[in-house]
């Protein structure tokens, strides 16, 4: 450097070889911005060259179809058809070696990337009155608290609690609620229809459901709340599910009958996975509505009302 001790620094570039000053007019700058521009317009009407995918809308270079299975010789091949065709997880990947198959590894930081999206969402302002939902709030301020402390979302504040209070008296045969839960765009994309099948399916059974409520920042717990407030036979609360990967669009529903403070969960039932490739909206009504029919005869729900799996 020493050598060219009138050079700027930055006239140098990393292989030492000094670049020469040029100053440019203005005549001389204009007419090179012209031609830039003239290059450009005609480069925007200019035809595109065929697409190495195939040119189709929409992005032909989707990625194709998943295989059924990309296991090499597996041993119990005739299974794996009727496994894929049961779930839409991953079976029968295959590897690279000691590693995951590129598209798959991306499949899963993709699915990742749905669930982290989901949990930090937010259902819109307006959600509730368009679904004729009274809108209430726990005593999370906002979702950072929601996710960091469990028990405030457990809770109504006390403007919520007063206006649950203003319905003491209705006492239905089953209190509607919907909590935007671990996942709020599940209620953005799946909570109108199912929520519009439970009121459906509640109503043909004949049973008062009264006010709905919509909580903002809602565990499941403060469905007991509102049960006991509301004087509710029965509490179904419709949340958004903790998410897995790719599953950011998927609700359940949570059914208690005689509900009060600090109701122990194995006294609930469970519909989870409600959504388009899941449970649908009807099968989860016909379900709720078979589940408090039970319940409502035996007095109990949860584990003692012996419904599950394999069980009638």
């Amino acid at each position: 450097m020493s050598e060219h001790p009138a050079c700027p620094l930055d006239a140098f570039p990393s292989d030492g070889v000094p670049i020469t000053a040029v100053k440019l007019d203005e005549s001389t700058l204009q007419s090179i911005v012209e031609a830039v521009v003239r290059q450009l317009a005609l480069e925007s009407t200019a035809v595109p060259p065929p697409s190495p995918c195939g040119g189709a809308e929409d992005h032909a270079c989707a990625p194709s179809t998943r295989p059924i299975h990309a296991v090499e010789r597996p041993i119990f091949e005739a299974m794996l058809p009727r496994l894929v065709a049961l779930t839409s997880s991953q079976i029968a990947m295959g590897r690279a070696g000691n590693r995951l198959r590129t598209d798959d590894y991306l499949r899963a930081r993709e699915g990742q990337a749905d669930a982290r999206d989901a949990v930090h969402s937010e259902v819109p302002d307006d959600w509730a009155a368009r679904n004729d939902l009274l809108s209430l709030h726990t005593r999370c301020r906002d979702r950072r608290q929601y996710l960091l402390f469990p028990n405030e979302g457990r809770a109504l504040d006390d403007v919520s609690r007063a206006a649950v209070e203003a319905h003491a008296g209705a006492a239905p045969d089953v209190q509607i609620i919907v909590g935007d839960g671990l996942s709020p765009n599940a209620i953005v994309q799946n909570g109108g229809p199912t929520l519009a099948a439970l009121r459906s399916a509640f109503a043909d059974a004949g049973w008062r459901t009264g006010v709905g409520f919509f909580v903002k920042y809602a565990r499941i717990a403060v469905a007991d709340e509102i049960g006991v407030r509301t004087r509710a036979r029965a509490t179904v609360i419709l949340v958004g599910e903790r998410p897995g990967l790719g599953t950011g669009d998927s609700l359940s529903v949570y059914l208690a009958v005689n509900p009060r403070l600090a109701q122990d969960n194995a006294e609930k039932n469970c519909i989870s996975n409600v959504r388009p490739i899941g449970i649908t909206a009807a099968e989860a009504a016909r379900d709720s509505v078979a589940i408090l029919k039970r319940a409502f005869v035996t007095g109990r729900g949860g584990v003692s009302l012996g419904l599950g799996w394999g069980r009638q």
